[in-house]
């Protein structure tokens, strides 16, 4: 299942292959969130980052963390038991 944020600009595929991937498969909750939070920092504005997770915490944490921060999360994917996250680094 694929989801794109509402009020988010479609990106072109070539984008989201390009985003800078961070594999947090396998890491316990709060891991994900952090390692995402430790790679956005030095990206430039409009960058993306894809974070790979398989704790199914990480749906509501990556959610919760965009929507207090204010970092866009522009599409979101579960692929068997794995979550994909695209967010804009701001």
């Amino acid at each position: 299942m694929t989801e794109i944020a509402t009020q988010a600009t479609v990106a072109p595929d070539s984008a989201w292959e390009s985003a800078l991937r961070v594999d947090a498969r396998g890491l316990p909750c709060p891991q994900p969130l952090l390692a995402m939070r430790r790679a956005l920092k030095p990206l430039a504005p409009g960058s993306l980052l894809h974070l790979v997770a398989t704790d199914p915490a990480s749906r509501e944490d990556i959610r919760s963390f965009c929507r207090l921060s204010g970092v866009p999360l522009l599409r979101v994917e579960c692929r068997d038991d794995e979550f994909h996250y695209w967010l804009a680094a701001i």
